[in-house]
């Protein structure tokens, strides 16, 4: 049975991130929780939603991913006057959630890697966000070839290579975070718009290739997510 030190717990177990814009809420969440909280999550899981649990080989990563949505139930819960278990998901053709029957209402988006999440939420804008774990073995240079655009390409190999792995994924978490919130994914290629790449740059949109966007109607924003974790923002200001 739900209760609602249940939920204040879980609620808890997010950190606030202020922003310069007050009307975006961002939260970071720890995933690795103990098996009650775990459990908990569970229970406010639609029926889609827990057969996708049970889809996961590895009980870290079902349990994870059992967090990573009950959390996010329990805080979009808490913005419209809902019990956590009452929010309904619907998607978009390009697999992008909203909440059915407040789609115009409220925006949100969810990224996690690891052990942590993020989440964006705001009744203004639409939204991406994206989180990236650092501590990893991954080919960046062949992805920055594969998806970059020539310019981000060409700067990023004019960074320290001591520090081109951080503005890989700066870069990364820039481009990611803007085609989650355009809620086209992969169908705009990333390399058909470009973002600032040095990690200590200001976070921005510099240009689009197509004329249904323009690089004004975007304000990116650095996240602070803890050592090894890296994570952007975006907020257009033109609904998609």
């Amino acid at each position: 049975m739900e209760t609602c030190a249940s939920v204040s717990d879980l609620a808890a177990t997010s950190k606030r991130i202020p922003l310069a814009d007050a009307a975006i809420e961002v939260r970071l969440a720890r995933l690795d929780l103990d098996a009650d909280q775990v459990g908990y999550c569970a229970s406010l899981l639609s029926h889609d939603e827990q057969l996708r649990a049970k889809r996961f080989h590895f009980e870290r990563d079902r349990g994870r991913f059992i967090v990573a949505r009950g959390i996010l139930r329990i805080l979009l819960g808490s913005h419209l006057g809902i019990t956590p278990a009452k929010v309904a998901f619907g998607y978009t053709k390009n697999g992008k959630p909203f909440v059915a029957d407040h789609a115009g209402q409220i925006h949100f988006n969810i990224s996690h890697s690891s052990e942590r999440a993020l989440y964006a939420i705001s009744n203004r804008c639409a939204l991406g966000v994206d989180i990236e774990h650092m501590n990893r073995d991954i080919d960046y240079a062949n992805l920055a070839e594969r998806f970059f655009s020539r310019r981000e390409h060409a700067e990023l190999q004019l960074i320290p290579e001591s520090d081109r792995k951080r503005a890989f994924f700066a870069c990364w978490t820039r481009k990611e975070a803007v085609i989650k919130a355009t809620g086209e994914g992969l169908s705009l290629p990333l390399d058909q718009f470009e973002v600032t790449v040095a990690p200590d740059a200001a976070p921005r949109v510099i240009d689009f290739a197509g004329a249904a966007q323009r690089a004004t109607h975007w304000i990116l924003y650095d996240v602070n997510v803890g050592d090894g974790y890296i994570a952007t923002v975006a907020a257009c200001h033109r609904i998609p």
